[in-house]
């Protein structure tokens, strides 16, 4: 007799419960073990990233500030700008009371007028102060050539006394002219001496003009200084004086800011530093503009820090970085200068907060 066949287990059909709780605890744990394996990676890539690529909020925007110093004294009688001012190179900052110096120039003009008239005078008065140095010295000649003379013949009558062939008249006589021919001799030479000191105060006051004409530019120079200007584009500060003060030659009167060139100095981590060199890619962002990139070039690493505890030490000059913990020792930090190539003028203020980050080496 032919029977039916045998149902389907229904184990056999669909898994048991035991087995679904198993391949759920399987898909748990390759689950978890794909998300730490994912965390490991992006903390190994985020960290060799910032290897790469060093990144600081340690920094702040900076500029050149030069004091304004006056090469001139006196008080102010004019201040033409105002604290926080923006001029441009070539403005007129303040001005100076000029009296002074233009009294000083006014004497050295009149100094150098006075002179030019005597070297004119001494002009018109040179072929004939020339004309007596050689009529001077023909005449030293003749009463040179005369007691020559006197000399010889004098010389011939004494050893003619003795014998008889002279009288004690004519050798007197002849010694007497030797005498008189040695008095002109002398005269001649004192009016040589002193033709020839006439013709010399030409060229004394000749060589005495260079220094006349130098006192003028001097003082027309020192003139000049009582009007300071802007020696480039930037912004008045610290302006804490108003007109009626008096100015000290190199005292500063205020400082101005240089806003034709802005760059950021960022403290990095002394383990970051090798990562980059001057001439290496960066990028800049104010803490003010936090939307807003800025391109900069690294200008140049700093080599000397002063040590923790060692602020009022020499040497002179070295910057602090102050470090962020003093209960666990951490990285030195060293002040790494970014040379901002794009910078916004409306946006830079000295010492806004900034971001850099280090893209990489230098070109090559």
């Amino acid at each position: 007799m032919h029977q039916p066949a045998t149902p389907l287990n229904k184990q056999d059909a669909v898994t048991s419960p035991d087995d679904r709780a198993e391949q759920r605890k399987f898909v748990r744990k390759v689950v978890s073990v794909a998300i730490v394996a994912s965390a490991v990676l992006i903390t190994l890539y985020v960290w060799s990233t910032i290897e790469r690529h060093p990144r600081t909020d340690d920094a702040a925007a900076r500029a050149n500030v030069v004091g304004i110093v006056p090469r001139a004294r006196g008080q102010i009688l004019k201040l033409a700008v105002q604290d926080n001012q923006l001029v441009k190179q070539g403005d007129l900052l303040f001005e100076i009371d000029p009296a002074d110096y233009e009294q000083a120039l006014d004497k050295a003009k009149s100094a150098l007028a006075a002179l030019d008239q005597q070297i004119e005078v001494g002009r018109a008065q040179d072929e004939e102060l020339k004309f007596g140095v050689k009529a001077a010295e023909a005449g030293v000649q003749r009463a040179t050539a005369q007691l020559k003379q006197s000399g010889d013949t004098l010389h011939r009558l004494e050893p003619l006394l003795p014998k008889h062939f002279a009288t004690a008249e004519q050798v007197d006589e002849a010694r007497t002219k030797v005498a008189v021919a040695a008095q002109e001799v002398a005269a001649e030479e004192q009016k040589l001496n002193q033709a020839r000191a006439q013709l010399s105060q030409l060229q004394t006051l000749l060589a005495q003009r260079p220094g006349a004409v130098a006192a003028v530019k001097q003082a027309e120079l020192d003139l000049s200084y009582c009007k300071v200007t802007a020696p480039f584009d930037g912004r008045v500060i610290n302006l804490n004086i108003s007109g009626g003060a008096y100015a000290s030659i190199g005292v500063p009167v205020f400082s101005l800011l240089d806003t034709t060139k802005w760059y950021v100095i960022a403290n990095f981590r002394e383990a970051e530093v090798r990562h980059m060199a001057p001439g290496s890619e960066a990028i800049v962002y104010l803490s003010s503009a936090p939307n807003q990139r800025f391109r900069g070039k690294v200008q140049g690493i700093g080599w000397a820090v002063k040590p923790e505890g060692e602020i009022d030490l020499p040497p002179a000059g070295v910057p602090y970085v102050k470090r962020e913990l003093n209960w666990v020792r951490v990285a030195q930090r060293f002040p790494v200068r970014i040379e901002v190539e794009n910078p916004d003028p409306n946006l830079f203020r000295m010492g806004a907060s900034a971001v850099a980050i280090i893209k990489g080496p230098p070109p090559k």
